[in-house]
């Protein structure tokens, strides 16, 4: 079981999946976190999202996420950035092994025989209505989305992960989106190889967070609270009493 999820401060969408399943019994929930200006500031936005998020994952036991991949360049990539670094916490705490996918490769997936330029919102939708039967029902575009990304993460999932799936049961453009490189034969790149696909790019497209070696809150908590000590005790000097210090209250 996956989740998917599409990120957003106002309609975050997001699809619970049983990756061994296809068309509209894949499906297991679906949802939309929502907030407005009514409930407070935009920092507490954030943290109501992300603990929607955490409330999620920690009821589904959930261990493997896919979301559409940010776009830093548009109107409102400073609350983006900052739902992303809140969200990511969230796995970082949980341990969770995250994957990106782009929006482009998003809609191929979603509709192979169209130009993915040409792909808007309405076709999203309607494609995943299709798929899940749901004509005649409401389906949001931020569902649609988490929809057709947890199908993509799903294939991943179980090439990755689980390993029940062979480079050569991919289709050639999962192979090329997730394993693919390219070397050159001539020109000036020749013999140069480029690794295109996701496997190559952790920490960029796809963050695996349930090392063991890496800092949690925990950790850096503590880390903090040893170093504040360590640095009274120098500070204080042999045969002295180490200041107290406290966070926002340095003494004069």
């Amino acid at each position: 079981m996956i989740a998917s999820f599409d990120p957003s401060m106002t309609h975050f969408g997001w699809v619970i999946m049983d990756e061994h399943l296809t068309g509209k019994n894949s499906v297991l929930d679906f949802g939309t976190f929502k907030t407005d200006p009514e409930d407070g500031l935009k920092v507490q936005r954030l943290l109501m999202q992300k603990e929607r998020v955490r409330k999620l994952l920690s009821d589904r036991g959930i261990k493997f996420v896919v979301m559409e991949a940010p776009i830093w360049q548009d109107f409102s990539t400073e609350i983006l950035f900052a739902l992303n670094q809140f969200v990511h916490e969230v796995f970082l705490d949980q341990r969770t092994f995250v994957l990106y996918v782009q929006p482009m490769s998003l809609k191929k997936a979603a509709i192979p025989g169209m130009n993915p330029q040409e792909i808007q919102k309405n076709h999203i939708v309607h494609q995943a209505k299709e798929e899940l039967e749901r004509h005649g029902k409401r389906f949001s575009e931020h569902v649609a989305d988490a929809y057709f990304a947890a199908k993509i993460g799903a294939r991943f999932y179980r090439w990755h992960i689980l390993k029940e799936l062979k480079d050569s049961d991919l289709t050639p453009d999962e192979q090329h989106m997730f394993c693919g490189k390219h070397t050159y034969t001539r020109g000036v790149k020749k013999g140069l190889t480029e690794y295109t696909g996701i496997i190559y790019r952790e920490n960029d497209q796809f963050f695996d967070y349930s090392k063991p070696t890496l800092k949690r809150l925990p950790d850096i908590i503590k880390e903090i609270q040893d170093d504040q000590e360590r640095t009274g005790k120098e500070e204080a000097g042999p045969g002295k009493v180490p200041r107290q210090t406290h966070a926002g209250n340095d003494p004069e």
